[in-house]
């Protein structure tokens, strides 16, 4: 009987279907452009109990919307329990405003806002407002580039669309931290402090030129925060974006591009790639979070227990994306957490998984990658996770040990043996990508100093939210100089064959990066040259504070705060070529060949 109810109800409203549902989507991108500026008015601007009041209307009219637009695709779909099962999360939304909806109408009150708010999270109902036209904003963006006219637009050259989104992320986020309400003190914060904060939280770099644990509100923080997930997940799932879209036809020059953020092995695996980087993103932060929460002492810092979650959120979203940004005064040398080595474990597990790489995460942790191997023990992970895997071990036991030598009896002295070890360890690894710190960097001695250079230089995995000239390129150039040291034919590492094309390309990738810093460099000294004159800064602090930008890591001797407008700029653009990459920019700006079928006569000079 309902079966055949349903094949009535569906003929009948089978002629209106492509009509209804095409004016919900236009609806949908109308109500959802209107409601960024609604939220970047509320929120960002100052407001009037009136004013309040009347955008409070606008936004419940808009949730209104989205529960009559759910109904709606639910009633004009076929099959409606697969459309519950694709839509879940949607589902859930919509019961959350529904139930908040009748909670309100009905008995005065917001059930589960209240709940929270009892529990301690205050700002629960300001959060949840974001996030919830967040999931709406990015959902009518996915689905208006799921139509087929829309893919023809990524022929274009995905070097071209990645500069592109992060610039557009980085000015909008400039935009949002200007704005009256993001800041402490009257009057906000300068534009040139503002697009700073917003390229360093973009490219997940860490450096900053304001102390955001005290000159930001809780709003600003937020905005930091999405910053940083926005523009972490934007620099893993790039390579991944483009392997979804290549069945829709892609060119010679796609295929270079993709092939330098992901894993050639795994490129043909197309279908949920990009689903698959969200949700293990999202685990892990979570699994990182909850740690977190549990270990940070629910006294001294925080206000209350919502205060003590958001800072917890923050932490494991800036660890796992290698971000190296704290809201915490002083950040992890902050003396109530100093000596919390546990936290730093999990602060320290969470970015070594982030500068891993993600693509290596899947081959190593995939439940069916495990049960293949289990059941095929001669099955070995793939070369780039081996690669990746071992190099990226080797370099952090080999700073941990340089660290451990030449501090142990200077900034590290009072420490237990414990405490030694695990700051070590955690020193080693955050020059390779994220940036945090539990000894003051500036208090190092020179060959640390030196050689976390060289860390920062060398940078994190491919395809991670990590800079630098990448694991893979380090690891390559060895395998090409010991090949040539012992004569061999091919290069070699860990029995494969590494072709030509690799090598050059790994090359191409450190001359870039070594002339990116030395002109960078240059133009410091040049812009800094008073300060370093006055003995206010000293030349390794200036080579120091470039390498860390362009390999977007973070770290500082302390300088960043007192360097000059021109400065600060030119740490900007080191940021955001650190974060695009050099071999990106080249391909973008680089002449395409035409062909590739023809070899000049053979050259020969002296080389050495």
């Amino acid at each position: 009987m309902l079966k055949h109810f349903r094949e009535q109800a569906n003929l009948k409203l089978y002629d209106s279907k492509s009509t209804v549902l095409s004016l919900f989507r236009l609806a949908h991108i109308i109500v959802a452009l209107s409601m960024i500026g609604v939220l970047v008015y509320y929120y960002g601007f100052p407001q009037t109990a009136a004013s309040k009041e009347s955008l409070l209307r606008v936004i419940e009219y808009s949730f209104i919307f989205y529960i009559l637009r759910f109904f709606v695709k639910f009633i004009y779909d076929f099959n409606p329990r697969k459309y519950l099962r694709d839509n879940w999360f949607e589902a859930i939304v919509i019961f959350f405003l529904l139930a908040e909806g009748i909670a309100f109408n009905f008995f005065d009150t917001l059930l589960i806002s209240n709940f929270f708010i009892w529990l301690g999270f205050k700002g629960f109902a300001d959060i949840s407002n974001i996030l919830i036209q967040l999931f709406f904003i990015v959902y009518i963006i996915t689905e208006v580039f799921k139509k087929r006219n829309f893919r023809q637009w990524f022929k274009v050259h995905p070097g071209l669309l990645f500069t592109l989104s992060i610039l557009t992320i980085i000015l909008m986020g400039s935009g949002l931290l200007m704005l009256p309400e993001m800041t402490v003190s009257q009057g906000g914060i300068s534009f040139t402090d503002a697009i700073f904060m917003s390229t360093s939280s973009t490219s997940v770099t860490g450096l900053a030129t304001i102390d955001i644990s005290t000159a930001l509100t809780f709003k600003g923080q937020m905005v930091v925060l999405l910053l940083i997930q926005i523009g972490g997940l934007n620099t893993i799932a790039f390579g991944a974006l483009y392997l979804l879209i290549a069945k829709f036809g892609i060119g010679l020059k796609q295929h270079d591009v993709i092939e330098d953020f992901v894993n050639k092995d795994s490129f043909l695996d197309t279908e949920s790639m990009f689903a698959r980087i969200v949700k293990w993103t999202i685990a892990i932060e979570i699994v990182g979070f909850l740690c977190i929460f549990a270990l940070l002492e629910p006294v001294g810092i925080f206000e209350n227990t919502g205060d003590r979650f958001f800072h917890a959120v923050f932490h494991a979203v800036s660890g796992f994306n290698n971000a190296g940004l704290s809201i915490i005064p002083d950040g992890m040398m902050n003396p109530l957490i100093v000596d919390n080595y546990l936290f730093h474990i999990v602060i320290l597990g969470l970015f070594f998984l982030g500068g891993f790489g993600m693509i290596y995460l899947f081959d190593l942790f995939q439940i069916k990658n495990l049960r293949e191997r289990m059941r095929y023990p001669w099955k070995s992970i793939q070369f780039g996770t081996k690669i990746s895997l071992y190099f990226t071990i080797g370099l952090l036991i080999a700073g941990a040990a340089i660290f451990f030598i030449f501090e142990h009896d200077k900034s590290i002295s009072e420490q237990s043996t414990f405490g030694q070890i695990v700051t070590s360890f955690f020193e080693s690894m955050t020059t390779r990508n994220a940036g945090f710190n539990t000894v003051e960097t500036s208090s190092l001695s020179l060959p640390v100093l030196v050689f976390f250079l060289f860390l920062m230089f060398v940078g994190a995995g491919s395809g991670s939210s990590g800079g630098g000239i990448r694991v893979s390129t380090f690891a390559v150039m060895v395998a090409s100089v010991l090949s040539t040291i012992r004569g061999k034919a091919h290069i070699e590492m860990f029995k494969r064959t590494i072709s030509n094309e690799l090598v050059l390309k790994a090359y191409s990738i450190f001359v870039f990066f070594i002339v990116g810093n030395l002109v960078g460099i240059f133009a410091l000294v040049i812009l800094e040259y008073q300060a370093i004159e006055s003995g206010k800064f000293t030349l390794i602090d200036i080579i120091f504070e470039h390498v860390s930008a362009a390999s977007t890591v973070g770290l500082s001797t302390g300088i960043t705060t007192e360097m000059t407008t021109g400065g600060k700029y030119v740490l900007i653009v080191a940021m955001f070529i650190g974060r695009v990459g050099t071999l990106t920019l080249a391909y973008l700006f680089g002449k395409q060949v035409l062909s590739r079928n023809y070899k000049y006569p053979s050259g020969h000079t002296m080389i050495g």
